[in-house]
C-alpha cells in the first residue's frame, strides 16, 4: 500500500521544524549508534532530542533501541536527549492524545 500516515505527520507537525534541522525525523533509523554516529561528526543546532512512542503503538519494539541511542547521543554529542511514552495512544499519538502529545514537544 502506498504510504500515508508518514506524510499526514510531517504535515501536521511541519509548524515544529526548523530550517535548522529540527523538527520531526519518523524515518530516521533507530540503533546501532547510526544516529549518535552522524550527529557527532557535525555541530548541531539541537539542545535536546525527544523520541515520543504511543503505549500501544506497533512501532513501540523500537524502543529499548532508541532508549540505548538517546544515552549515546546524550554522551558523545552532549544533547539532552529522552524517550517518552505517551498514554492512551498508538502509532498516530499527535492524534490519538494530543493533549498529551503537546504538552511534550512544547
Amino acid at each position: 500500500a502506498p504510504a500515508s500516515g508518514e506524510y499526514a505527520m510531517n504535515s501536521l507537525l511541519e509548524p515544529a521544524a526548523s530550517k535548522d534541522g529540527a523538527g520531526v525525523y519518523a524515518r530516521e533509523p533507530m540503533g546501532g549508534g547510526l544516529m549518535a554516529a552522524s550527529m557527532s561528526k557535525k555541530a548541531s543546532p539541537l539542545e535536546s532530542i525527544k523520541v515520543l512512542f504511543g503505549d500501544t503503538d506497533w512501532m513501540r519494539f523500537h524502543e529499548p533501541a532508541a532508549r540505548e541511542e538517546m544515552k549515546m547521543i546524550n554522551s558523545k554529542c552532549n544533547i539532552k536527549s529522552v524517550v517518552h511514552t505517551v498514554p492512551q495512544a498508538g502509532h498516530h499519538l499527535y492524534l490519538d492524545n494530543s493533549p498529551t502529545f503537546g504538552r511534550y514537544i512544547l
